[in-house]
């Protein structure tokens, strides 16, 4: 939520004298709306809806202590700041957008000092899903990608992200449209992809890359290790709606479906990498995750050496 407001000085021969500032604020998170750098002897706060004209008091103070009205109730969790004029909205929702405008009088005689805030509600972009016109296109051919998100208040930006299969990252498209084209597609062009939306108030990237958990956990400088005869488990999780699919892959090869691998009196034969591939057939996407499993024998290591793929 972007907060301008107008913070004046004294009156200066019966006129208000007005200065801009602006800060922001998340709605869900805490603002405060300041009215003057000291205690009034008297102020009001009110509130008006946009696209209408009625102002409607949300806090006032006659001198003899804050009251809060029950429109503050709908605009979030509303306290005044001890020893000032300042309100603080906690949880703030969308709906607490509009005009804010306090009236503080400093000296009953004299003109009250009016000060205007507007709100404008700034909602976080959410995890972004991506779309894919064809998983598997053909050389030559034409695809698009679309970073698609539940909720987020623009102007957004978007990046988008190509992992090829050795494991390195690079943006290759970003700008303000939640689409991309890619033509002319290649072999080049084989990877996971994701898109990183961000707005004024936070950053998304998505899809998640898969997490694996590897139960007996053991780890040397060649990845994971267990020793022979060991109950191996390998867990895959992805974060995903609906639901991810989960496919295994031993060196390349696929071997097993669902979230968990278990290999039973592991052998030095089971010596290699492994990686859980997580789909989402709704949406068409994919992510990958790779780790290095070395069998040893109690005594002497059993198999080759084998890299830690991230």
């Amino acid at each position: 939520m972007c907060v301008s407001s107008l913070l004046p000085a004294q009156p200066i021969n019966g006129e208000v004298v007005y200065r801009d500032t602006s800060v922001y604020g998340v709605v869900g998170k805490a603002v405060i709306l300041e009215c003057g750098s000291t205690l009034p002897d008297m102020y009001i706060w009110s509130f008006t809806k946009p696209g209408t004209e009625a102002i409607k008091a949300v806090v006032y103070d006659l001198g003899h202590g804050p009251k809060i009205q029950k429109l503050a109730h709908t605009l979030g969790q509303v306290t005044v700041i001890l020893k000032s004029a300042d309100v603080s909205i906690d949880k703030l929702p969308v709906v607490a957008q509009g005009l804010y405008t306090c009236q503080a009088f400093y000296d009953i005689e004299n003109l009250p000092v009016t000060i205007r805030m507007l709100l404008p509600s700034v909602v976080p972009v959410t995890k972004p899903h991506l779309l894919l016109s064809d998983g598997s296109p053909v050389e030559g051919s034409t695809i698009w990608l679309r970073c698609n998100l539940d909720n987020g208040t623009g102007p957004i930006q978007y990046a988008w992200q190509q992992e090829n299969h050795h494991g390195n990252v690079s943006v290759f498209a970003q700008g303000g449209t939640d689409v991309v084209n890619v033509t002319e597609v290649n072999r080049n062009h084989t990877g996971w992809y994701r898109c990183l939306a961000s707005n004024a108030v936070n950053s998304e990237l998505g899809p998640d890359i898969p997490h694996i958990e590897v139960t007996p956990y053991t780890v040397t400088e060649r990845g994971y290790s267990a020793l022979e005869r060991e109950t191996v488990s390998l867990q895959c999780r992805a974060q995903s709606n609906p639901p991810s699919q989960y496919v295994w892959l031993y060196n390349n090869s696929q071997v097993y479906t669902g979230p968990q691998l278990t290999i039973t009196k592991v052998l030095r034969m089971h010596t290699g990498d492994y990686a859980c591939l997580a789909q989402n057939t709704y949406l068409n996407t994919r992510s990958k995750k790779t780790i290095s499993l070395t069998v040893y024998c109690e005594s002497k290591l059993c198999s080759a050496d084998k890299s830690f793929v991230v």
